[in-house]
């Protein structure tokens, strides 16, 4: 009886530059540690970048000959990963071609009926879901019979049922300590739980799953030590959607990272509820060598605000700005342009108030209306016109029009470069 050969994989990490996919480490530091796939899969990783041609990407994949090529794709890569699917699939058709993250996952189907470069979508949370593929494809079994799959059977695309959100993180390798991923440019990023307690219309980034999910505290100490000790970082980041989810859980995260900022390490850019920041929380923060902070309020239009779901107390936020600053933390206040039911005015009024606290750094992005998210559902309720394509820009609302996006965003990057500049002149730091 014929022995197969190991099936060749090859993960493609087109991130954004300077970046690395966490989700590719998860997904084959789970795949390599997988009993069924010990000694029958051998894995690789090409880390490149959204910005490389398609060309030269698809050539580096095709050098390495594989049997199954694997992407984590986002609204900001996208374009590129399609291309390069594109140009693989009709290079060498045999390889089978995967595709998982945001971007593809809530509109899985329609991927495949626009892409016949594609072969297989993952949806949800990837790691037992992508070794279920590669157990299948050993075993010559049905893909479209793979929970959180969307596949084609023979001509139609079908989907599989939903798989269920890892329930113990904590049984998912690290791809750190597994050697998986190593830090990148000097930095790196942890995920201390999944999900998000938040509903926000625009956003994505629970990845559809309103449940906390936790990983242990000491799995959170034990990256920590490995990425400073092993790897001498002076830096990382969380990145956790509220980093100060909880009291009893920041305390618990700020007495792991105190040690290591006591010998000069720090947090940089971490994503925070301001309105829950006292004076005392702050503190904390500075304890753990938190550099800057990045929070809302995304806007103060009491329409926009309705429609996106998030409550906003002036207040409170104010008071969470200024106690941040007072410790020396700089806080990055974000405002969006073309959320439903802002208008003009409502922008302008938001960005007076981030400038009147004075946070250290104000930036602004255009709506992008995100696949999975409430507004991507509800866009045409909302009257919202975007691009389809990715990323999916705003291209007008019932309340703005193209031009009335356009000047806010013209004025919005004049009053923030001017920020920037008065705060550099002053002698701080503005990103």
């Amino acid at each position: 009886m014929a022995v197969r050969p190991p099936l060749t994989v090859c993960l493609v990490d087109m991130s954004w530059p300077g970046y690395q996919s966490l989700g590719l480490g998860y997904v084959r530091a789970y795949a390599q540690e997988d009993r069924r796939l010990k000694g029958r899969v051998g894995f690789t990783t090409l880390a490149l970048s959204s910005t490389d041609d398609p060309w030269w990407v698809a050539y580096q994949v095709l050098e390495l000959q594989p049997d199954v090529v694997g992407f984590a794709v986002t609204c900001w890569n996208a374009r590129a990963v399609y291309d390069t699917c594109g140009i693989i699939a009709r290079a060498r058709c045999e390889a089978t071609i995967v595709l998982g993250g945001p971007e593809v996952g809530p509109i899985a189907e329609d991927i495949l009926r626009d892409f016949d470069c594609v072969d297989i979508v993952v949806r949800g949370e990837g790691e037992e879901t992508f070794s279920d593929v590669l157990d299948a494809i050993l075993r010559e079994r049905p893909i479209w019979k793979v929970e959180g799959v969307s596949a084609r059977r023979e001509s139609r695309v079908v989907s599989a049922d939903d798989r269920a959100p890892i329930a113990h993180l904590d049984s998912l390798p690290s791809p750190y300590l597994t050697g998986v991923l190593t830090p990148h440019q000097g930095s790196a990023y942890i995920e201390s739980y999944r999900g998000c307690p938040h509903s926000c219309g625009y956003c994505y980034e629970g990845k559809g799953v309103a449940r906390v999910r936790s990983f242990g505290m000491e799995r959170v100490a034990a990256e920590v030590e490995h990425l400073v000790t092993v790897h001498g970082l002076t830096q990382f980041s969380f990145i956790d959607p509220v980093f100060n989810l909880t009291s009893g859980r920041l305390e618990e995260i700020i007495a792991i990272v105190e040690p290591y900022a006591l010998r000069g390490v720090r947090l940089h850019t971490i994503e925070v509820d301001i309105e829950r920041i006292d004076h005392a929380s702050a503190d904390l923060l500075r304890r753990a060598g938190v550099v800057s902070v990045e929070t809302g309020p995304q806007t103060i239009g009491t329409s926009a605000l309705a429609a996106c779901k998030r409550a906003f107390d002036p207040e409170r936020f104010s008071a969470g700005v200024q106690a941040c600053v007072s410790q020396g933390i700089r806080v990055e206040c974000d405002l969006i342009v073309g959320l439903p039911g802002d208008t003009t005015e409502d922008f302008l009024a938001g960005l007076d108030f981030a400038l009147k606290q004075d946070p250290g750094t104000i930036q602004f992005s255009t709506l992008h209306v995100l696949p999975g998210t409430d507004l991507w559902e509800r866009a045409r309720e909302y009257g919202l016109v975007f691009n389809p394509a990715p990323p999916h820009e705003i291209i007008a609302t019932r309340d703005m029009s193209f031009g009335d996006l356009r000047r806010a965003e013209i004025l919005g990057t004049a009053l923030t470069r001017h920020y920037r500049a008065r705060i550099a002149s002053e002698g701080g730091t503005s990103a």
